[in-house]
């Protein structure tokens, strides 16, 4: 047991400088994932792959199943996910902020020992989220001004026990995924509106239409999961969930909102005068590519109850982001011709996180939790744009635990920030030559917030 709480102060002394140097100023952003969807594992911040005894912990780690008190116990939960992203190119210094900021996050969670050594569990929660829509002020909107990204996930899991100190686990099930997205589009509008813009029929103005898609697809996902108790105090665990791939069942539109008419040169104002009606008749919307890839994650934790009072966790995930795909944006066919722009999505890499956590317990009916999680950037700073982010991200957690009522009644919350970025690639006009990107800086800036209550009974 030496040698293990050596190892154990080495590792302590080998992250402390990385995580001092993440938590310097300038860091953080919310990401696609999220650390989690109870209470619990919220006020966490997200770690807890290693501690037993623990419903919320075993719905990240099948493995902890057979650790669990009494013969079944389940927990229900409801929250709130928001996220907020503001543009500011420098080239006007208007700022923009997104809306469609809000997302009902629910979560449930039940296990039944069937024995000493077998545990079964059933759980329901949101692997991934993001969402925000631009309105028509911003210069990006011709790059993508609307994302919505919702993966909810049910999972049967088995846990076994192998030895009194060491247990592995499955799980099985799939992933319902629902997106969105839009983009707003310019056409050209000929003198002959019927035929497409020639040397003999001039394009008089330019007409601005919003286009959007929607696409859902269900997958299936996987899970496995390791627990080994090293001594009375101290358990390593690990835990691993599967990519989740799929090919989306999508529709595109116009949407409802009425479209706007420009001059041929550049011009950030509409104009009046200039009827359009019978060019946007005769157009169409595209719909993008139908694939969606959300990322594998593997997760190493290490727990210590240092005493009856006082536990902590820190666990490393590795998050494989090359494995992300999303559906490009929509586009549209007008008399003229096709009319799409490349988002400038930019690749995602794998990066590695950190989690760590504390729970101490104030009496018999008083728990309180605090976490802290951290995540290198998924993209490269010149790729980050305000709809997939692709920042650093950091949370900064807290809860508490009450029982009552032959239960316990817990709430959960995160504050997720977003580092400052300024690409280069997002500002840009329109006219009557096509879009052109302006080469000027976009400030990106953005924050979030998750909290979540529920109510967990053991019989």
């Amino acid at each position: 047991m030496a040698r293990w709480i050596t190892l154990s102060r080495g590792l302590a002394t080998a992250i402390a400088p990385g995580l001092l140097g993440m938590l310097s100023p300038g860091l953080s952003a919310q990401t696609l994932a999220m650390p989690a969807s109870d209470p619990v594992s919220v006020s966490r911040g997200g770690a807890g792959v290693a501690y037993g005894k623990s419903l919320e912990a075993a719905a990240l780690n099948p493995a902890l199943l057979p650790t669990l008190e009494g013969r079944f116990q389940f927990f229900l939960a409801a929250g709130e996910e928001l996220e907020s992203t503001q543009t500011t190119p420098r080239s006007n210094q208007r700022t923009v902020y997104s809306t469609d900021r809000n997302r009902f996050l629910p979560a449930f969670g039940l296990a039944w020992k069937v024995g000493k050594s077998v545990g079964l569990g059933l759980k329901l929660d949101t692997p991934f989220l993001r969402h925000g829509t631009l309105n028509n002020e911003t210069p990006v909107r011709f790059l993508g001004d609307e994302l919505d990204l919702k993966a909810q996930r049910v999972e049967l899991q088995l846990g076994l026990a192998l030895r009194n100190n060491f247990s592995i686990g499955l799980g099985a099930g799939f992933v319902k995924i629902d997106t969105a997205s839009g983009i707003s589009l310019r056409g050209l509008i000929p003198k002959d509106q019927t035929t497409g813009v020639s040397g003999t029929n001039p394009s008089e103005g330019l007409f601005e239409q919003r286009v959007t898609q929607k696409g859902s697809a269900t997958a299936p996902s996987f899970s496995a999961g390791f627990r080994w108790a090293m001594g009375p105090r101290w358990t390593l665990a690990g835990a691993y969930q599967s990519t989740v791939r799929g090919t989306l069942t999508q529709t595109a539109r116009f949407s409802d909102e009425p479209y706007r008419i420009f001059g041929n040169l550049h011009d950030a104002t509409p104009v009046t005068g200039l009827d359009a009606s019978t060019v946007v008749g005769l157009s169409r919307a595209v719909a993008g590519t139908d694939r969606i890839a959300l990322p594998s994650r593997a997760v190493l934790g290490l727990r210590q109850r240092v005493n009856q009072v006082f536990t902590w966790e820190a666990d490393v995930r590795y998050t494989q982001g090359t494995q992300f795909e999303f559906p490009s944006m929509p586009s549209m066919t007008t008399p003229s011709g096709a009319v799409k722009v490349a988002y400038p999505s930019g690749p995602f890499t794998n990066f590695v996180g950190l989690s760590l956590m504390g729970e101490l317990k104030l009496a018999k009916t008083w728990v309180v939790r605090g976490g802290l999680s951290l995540d290198q950037a998924s993209r490269k700073d010149e790729d980050v744009e305000p709809l997939l982010g692709g920042q650093r991200s950091s949370g900064f957690s807290f809860g508490f635990g009450w029982q009552v009522a032959g239960g316990e009644v817990n709430f959960g919350y995160q504050l997720r920030q977003a580092q400052d970025q300024d690409p280069l690639n997002l500002d840009g006009f329109w006219d009557v030559a096509g879009y052109r990107r302006a080469n000027a800086i976009t400030r990106v800036e953005g924050m979030g917030h998750i909290f979540s209550i529920g109510f967990k009974k053991i019989f």
